[in-house]
């Protein structure tokens, strides 16, 4: 898009007056403050322009995003993706227009759609759980009606994947001498101990690298 408007360049109002009036220094201080002046509210007024426009604007995104209801998520380009996705929001849902709206919101690009894990059911597997509530609200308003749809927490791994934990409990109890004296530790050193330990193996099956 093209903004020029009136001029393409730098405002100089000298440019259109006699140049020996510029010899005068009291007279081209005054030209050149107009000038200024002159060029701000050009760049003023063409900054203004492009916010009336998705594809140009940058401050003026909260405004669109309030219109259209959608949470300021991401850069200036992301945003303005999202935001021209929900204005041609008639256009067919598919897989890959979805999985586009989903990078979109989830910045990492590591959130992937899994179709038909049940019926009516689609699943999106995240490895960085980020932004759900505004993945969410995305997802709800471009999904079809009569689909819904869960979020998994996946592990993409590349060889193998160990999981191991152990809980252990170690309960210290002092034991004194009875009133009277009728156990004799003279001889040496009387020790009381104890130890609870749990252990438990857990093997998960399959071929599948995520889980």
């Amino acid at each position: 898009m093209i903004f020029e408007l009136l001029r393409t360049h730098k405002v100089d109002v000298l440019r259109y007056l006699p140049k020996f009036l510029a010899n005068d220094g009291t007279f081209k201080d005054v030209q050149d403050a107009l000038s200024t002046e002159h060029e701000n509210l050009r760049l003023t007024i063409i900054d203004i322009a492009r916010q009336f426009f998705v594809e140009t604007a940058t401050w003026g995104l909260a405004d669109w995003e309030r219109i259209y209801d959608l949470p300021s998520v991401g850069g200036v380009a992301e945003r303005r993706v999202a935001l021209l996705r929900k204005i041609r929001a008639r256009d067919t849902v598919t897989k890959s227009r979805m999985q586009a709206v989903i990078d979109s919101i989830v910045w990492t690009h590591d959130a992937t759609i899994v179709e038909n894990v049940a019926p009516g059911v689609f699943r999106i597997d995240m490895e960085t759980i980020i932004a759900l509530e505004e993945l969410r609200a995305v997802v709800d308003f471009y999904k079809p009606a009569h689909l819904t749809y869960v979020i998994a927490h996946s592990f993409f791994v590349k060889g193998d994947l160990y999981v191991g934990g152990s809980v252990s409990e170690l309960d210290i109890e002092t034991i004194n001498p009875a009133v009277d004296e009728d156990i004799n530790i003279d001889t040496g050193t009387l020790y009381f101990g104890g130890a609870i330990s749990v252990f438990e193996i857990s093997y998960i099956g399959g071929n599948n690298e995520s889980i």
